[in-house]
């Protein structure tokens, strides 16, 4: 058991585990002090339709659970197949995390059922993870606050309830479709952050040779 905690400890000491776990607790207090607030304005701009906080919570809790999966990049550790399942259970331990932190505010009996923020936390978590995969994890908020601006202010039609396909993060329900999606658009992100490692010693050697050429 001792040599299972050091090694826990040794794992969680190579990644960005307490900013991203602080990032975690942010996003459980939120929802629960937050879990039936609603946002109608960002500044000066005026939404359609009230937003519920707790739909914008995954957005915090998906930036954690990537960037937890960050580092160890520049650490002289083999890159060795192995380490697929301890990258893969890491990746769902922190996911699990997360959706603990954005269903708190279940424990207060909010108008939104846990669906939507665990839908959009998978989303969230992907997009950020891929983008802690390729361009290192100080880029991790970048896709999902892009997308949940661009579906306040614009995933909606004119005059019109509801929201495009593209702004589903929106949507307080959830329907098949879009847990194909998140969940299609996670397993994508698992794979990438799983295959990065081992490509990164052959993308090294290539970049190694094509300098030896000039």
């Amino acid at each position: 058991m001792t040599g299972r905690t050091g090694l826990l400890r040794a794992w969680a000491g190579v990644h960005p585990t307490r900013p991203a776990g602080t990032l975690l607790l942010i996003s459980g207090t939120l929802s629960l002090l937050g879990a039936q607030a609603t946002i109608d304005s960002l500044g000066f701009l005026l939404f359609e339709t009230p937003v519920a906080l707790m739909l914008l919570v995954p957005v915090v809790a998906g930036i954690a659970v990537a960037i937890a999966t960050g580092g160890g990049t520049g650490i002289p550790l083999p890159e060795h197949p192995a380490l697929l399942s301890a990258r893969l259970a890491w990746l769902l331990a922190l996911t699990a995390a997360g959706t603990l932190a954005v269903s708190t505010g279940q424990l207060v009996g909010p108008e939104l059922t846990w669906e939507p923020a665990v839908r959009n936390l998978l989303l969230y978590a992907a997009l950020a993870v891929i983008t802690v995969s390729l361009a290192g994890p100080s880029m991790a908020w970048l896709p999902p606050v892009a997308l949940t601006l661009a579906a306040m202010l614009f995933g909606y039609p004119p005059s019109e309830p509801g929201y495009y396909w593209w702004a589903a993060v929106m949507e307080e329900t959830v329907t098949p479709g879009q847990w194909g999606v998140a969940g299609g658009l996670f397993l994508c992100a698992a794979l990438v952050h799983l295959g990065h490692p081992l490509l990164g010693p052959y993308l090294g050697r290539h970049t190694e040779r094509n300098g030896d050429k000039r």
